[in-house]
């Protein structure tokens, strides 16, 4: 969500797993991201899930130039 509106809504069938949630993100992140007008410098927020946090998903943010806000634990 931002103050412009909110990303797109995806429905999740079944468990989600790291799989989906990279799917999800080249999927949605930046086209939302996009749609808002939030330009290329805006700040992504997650938990802590291992999931989010997977070398494979930092990487991903790090070669798309998102910044992902840190999380407490």
């Amino acid at each position: 969500m931002q103050n412009a509106g909110t990303g797109k809504m995806v429905r999740v069938d079944g468990k989600m797993d790291g799989a989906k949630y990279r799917a999800i993100l080249e999927e949605n992140l930046l086209e939302s991201a996009k749609d808002l007008r939030l330009g290329r410098r805006f700040t992504f927020q997650q938990d802590n899930d291992p999931k989010h946090k997977a070398r494979a998903k930092m990487e991903w943010f790090k070669t798309k130039h998102i910044h992902v806000l840190e999380w407490p634990s």
